[in-house]
This record gives C-alpha cells, structure tokens and sequence, in this order.
C-alpha cells in the first residue's frame, strides 16, 4: 500500500530476530494515535539466517491492519548499517528506532510526535527503558542495567547534551536532519552489534553528530519502552563482554568529544604543547602566562584526517542548512 502522507516511521532493525518479532509488533499495532496522524512501519533484515522477513510480514498481515509495513533488507552486517538503510527508506517526518526487543508503550509515538513538532532544537530524543523477561533477574541487574537501556536517562526530563549520548531502543530523529547528516558525510566508525559481536557505542556517535552542528539532546520520562532481555544475555559473562563493547568504542566517541569541546572554545589544556614543555617555559624561561596563552591561540590548529572529516561533514550540513532557511 502506498501512503499519501506519513508522519512517523518506526524502524526496527532485525538481526535473526524470528523468536522475538511477535510481542514487539503487536506493541506496535497497538500505538494509539490521533487520527490526522499517520505512521508506517520499515523493518530492516540485516543479513538474517533465520525466517525474521518472512516471519514479520505473516505476523502483520495478521494483524489486519492498514498500518503499512515495508521489509528491506541490509546485507552489511552491523546495527550502523541497519539504521541508515531504515532511514533511508522511512517517509515519515520523524523516524523512531526500534530494537527487536523493544515494546513501546501506547502512547511512545504521539508523544515523540508531539515533542519534536514543539521542539525544534532537539535533534535526538529518548526516553525511560523497563525490563521484561522471561526470568528472575539476577542480583546485580539494578547496578548494571543501564548497560542494557534500562532505567532513566536523567533524573527528570530536561536536556542531556551534556550525557553526550542517548540509548538507541526508542530513539526518535527527524528523518531529514539524519538524512542530511549522512548526505554531509558523517559516517559511522563504530558498526554497532553484528550478531554475536557486542560492539557498542553506534548510537552514541550518531548524537554526537547532532551535538557537533549544533542540535541538543533530550530525555522524556513520559516515552517508556519495556526491553525485553533474553536469559543468556541476563550472564556475568554476557555483561562483561557488553562492556568490552563499550570499552572498544571510547577512542571514537572521545574524538568526537574533543570536537564538541574545541567547538565551545573549551580549548583542551595543553592542546598545542604538552605539560612537560609548559611546566619548562613557565620554570625555566619565566614566560607570561597571558603570552604563553596568545602563543596558542595564534598557532594553527593540525587535526589529524579523522578530524579534518568530520569537521568538513559539518560544514556541508551547516551550508545546506542555511541554504534550505
């Protein structure tokens, strides 16, 4: 069915997901929304063995709904992947991203709607994780759960830029501010998870690109999502290597943070000399400090290419920005 007009699209990324579909689906089916609202839903099969295509489209056409539902497929293995094919393929104004696991409660997407109609300076929103499963969680999941997108992200809703991240399960974008990212060239370091590979931190570097042209972040207690976990995930085991994950993706992410910073001219200590020939000249040369600080802000700053790239990504955005306005 093709849609005239569409104002969400949901996104659910699928890896072998065939045992965890139904419950999220009949989450989604079930979202109430007014009724000048439209939404569709894109499911993206990331490079499965298993029957989740075919599995999800028997699952909908069940449903008996008028709520389109589009299946594409991502061959490169990796959550990054996943997404920018979703959102390449989404038509709706605002895209929400749902894991397979996720079950968004009733009310998630008109309220994200409704948010990001009014809040234009948000360019990422997310909201307070539950768990579900099957078993008792064990001892030490209320420490740790937030490795798992559960919990809050705040202790109360307001604006979380300065967290730096918020968790993908629920995560809510505009699909031409993402759009326009990847087309300025912002492209994901971190893949995300691949099948049993736990890296992390995909979603992350994706709100730090929002935070690097100048979009803020948001956290809503009133979006809830349950995340169901399943029992081999619910490990000591399991839980250490989810952290190795996230581990891996710091040298990236802190790439970004150091842009983020130089970009509020809170210029790192130190950024053109290190502390060892500061502490010389101070000691030794008896160098004013208002000097020393005219010496580094009238010497070039060398970025490596990493850096020269994403700085280069900003600037098309904010150029194309301005030409839309």
């Amino acid at each position: 069915m093709q849609l005239e007009k569409c104002d969400i699209t949901v996104v659910v990324c699928c890896f072998n997901s065939a045992a965890r579909l139904q419950p999220t689906l009949e989450h989604l089916v079930n979202q109430r929304l007014k009724p000048e609202l439209n939404y569709e839903l894109v499911l993206v099969d990331n490079n499965s063995t298993d029957e989740t295509s075919g599995l999800a489209a028997n699952i909908w056409r069940s449903f008996n709904t008028n709520i389109n539902l589009t299946v594409v497929r991502e061959p490169v293995p990796g959550l990054s992947y996943a997404r920018k094919t979703g959102a390449g393929a989404a038509k709706g104004k605002i895209i929400v991203f749902c894991d397979d696991d996720n079950w968004l409660d009733e009310n998630y997407l008109q309220i994200a709607f409704d948010f990001m109609k009014n809040h234009p300076e948000v360019g990422v929103l997310g909201g307070k994780g539950m768990a579900a499963s099957r078993i008792e969680f064990p001892d030490w999941f209320p420490t740790y759960q937030g490795d798992y997108a559960v919990g809050v992200q705040a202790l109360e809703s307001g604006d979380i830029s300065s967290r730096g991240y918020v968790w993908g399960s629920g995560m809510v974008v505009r699909r031409y501010e993402i759009l326009s990212l990847y087309n300025a060239g912002f492209s994901g370091s971190l893949t995300g998870r691949k099948g049993s590979d736990l890296q992390a931190g995909d979603d992350s570097e994706i709100c730090k690109w929002y935070l690097i042209v100048g979009k803020s972040l948001y956290y809503n207690e009133l979006l809830v999502f349950r995340h169901y976990i399943e029992a081999f995930r619910l490990t000591i085991e399991y839980n250490k290597k989810l952290n190795q994950g996230f581990s891996q993706s710091h040298k990236a992410l802190n790439q970004y943070n150091f842009i983020i910073n130089l970009l509020k001219r809170e210029r790192l200590p130190f950024l053109k000399i290190g502390s060892l020939l500061l502490l010389f000249l101070l000691e030794k040369n008896r160098v004013k400090i208002a000097s020393l600080l005219e010496f580094i802000n009238k010497t070039p700053i060398t970025f490596h290419k990493p850096t020269r790239k994403i700085l280069k990504s900003r600037k098309v955005y904010l150029e194309n920005e301005k030409q839309i306005q």
